[in-house]
């Protein structure tokens, strides 16, 4: 008689899947690589069949692994959710969940929607606002929990510190337009404060390419506005896709840029609710595609050196304010959507 598929050895072939590494998942497990091994065996043995290539060095799924993958993935969903669900008539409370805008329409309606119906009885207020600010709010205790981005000079007084992912920084502009060719760049830029932006500057300074900032929204949706209208090019995260934008690189003109680190901040760690839903939010944020279960436990991951962005910071440029007829288009620029009539423009000299 076979033995039953255990749930943990089906988490841990799922995380191989994922992760591509037998080191990455023993050092996530806690556990070392011959042990990572041996629970594979385990698997394959009440499997009955092979589920990946032999070569281990580059983990390949068999037939009967493709064949696995998707029954493993729905076993562990229904698993976790039904251990949520057991739990949850017991845990009661409100979390503030702290998330910039450019990760809020990404990373969170899965996220908070799968909490709501594991947990009615927890209140979540989200507040969106830039990583500084949110560094701020949670030291002073007005926020729970946040997502936010790892910034050279911002520390915040929390209780916990989890590095979630390194996230490519991308250039994006409009599919088939070429805004991007113009000799000064024009840019749709969040204000200042941001690492996007930042990194974006001294990434166009060290490479000699003139720019301006035809735009500075405080949400990515003027952002794409602009972008989609060919009128700024603009930085996102690689896993962020906009329909009707394309990624351009250094066949564009483009220079390259640094990676960013997706942190999560937990204020106080003995907070049930907060600890649940950051849980799940660690969870999801920590996959590279977000079209995949939300479903990742706390890895006991510490807090891990950031990447060097290996770039001069970027000048400050001078700027004017110019007050724009209502046809923007008829001088040639295009205002943030939430102030018409107004844009800031820089004097592409000094970035130069």
């Amino acid at each position: 008689m076979r033995r039953p598929l255990e749930i943990t050895l089906l988490r841990t072939f799922v995380m191989l899947v994922e992760e591509q590494s037998v080191t990455r998942v023993a050092r996530r497990l806690n556990m070392t690589q011959p042990a990572i091994s041996l629970q594979l065996g385990r698997l394959e043995e009440a499997a009955g069949q092979q589920v990946f290539e032999r070569d281990r060095r580059h983990l390949r799924l068999t037939r009967h692994g493709e064949m696995l993958l998707p029954y493993a993935r729905l076993m562990l969903k229904l698993h976790d959710d039904a251990r949520a669900r057991l739990s949850a008539e017991d845990i009661a409370g409100r979390v503030t969940l702290g998330c910039p805008d450019l990760y809020a329409a990404f990373l969170l309606p899965q996220t908070l929607a799968r909490f709501r119906a594991s947990y009615p009885g927890v209140e979540v207020t989200v507040r969106c606002a830039l990583s500084a600010q949110l560094s701020e709010e949670i030291s002073a205790g007005r926020i729970d929990i946040a997502l936010a981005t790892r910034m050279p000079n911002v520390h915040p007084n929390v209780g916990s510190i989890t590095l979630l992912r390194h996230e490519p920084l991308v250039w994006l502009g409009a599919a088939t337009g070429g805004a991007f060719k113009d000799r000064t760049l024009p840019l749709a830029m969040l204000p200042e404060g941001n690492l996007y932006r930042e990194y974006a500057l001294a990434a166009l300074n060290h490479a000699g390419r003139p720019w301006r900032i035809s735009c500075i929204s405080e949400s990515i949706a003027g952002m794409e506005a602009m972008a989609l209208a060919d009128a700024a090019v603009i930085v996102l995260a690689e896993s962020v896709k906009v329909n009707g934008l394309r990624r351009l690189d250094a066949q564009d003109g483009m220079p390259p840029l640094p990676d960013v680190d997706l942190m999560l901040w937990r204020r106080e760690p003995g907070l049930l609710p907060a600890q649940r839903i950051s849980s799940r939010t660690s969870g999801w944020a920590r996959r590279k595609k977000p079209d995949q279960d939300c479903q990742r436990l706390f890895d006991g991951h510490g807090l891990a050196g950031s990447r060097a962005a290996g770039l001069p910071l970027p000048t400050r440029p001078r700027t004017r304010k110019v007050n724009l007829p209502s046809k923007l288009t008829d001088v040639g620029f295009r205002s943030d959507v939430s102030q018409p009539g107004s844009v800031l423009i820089s004097n592409s000299e000094s970035a130069a």
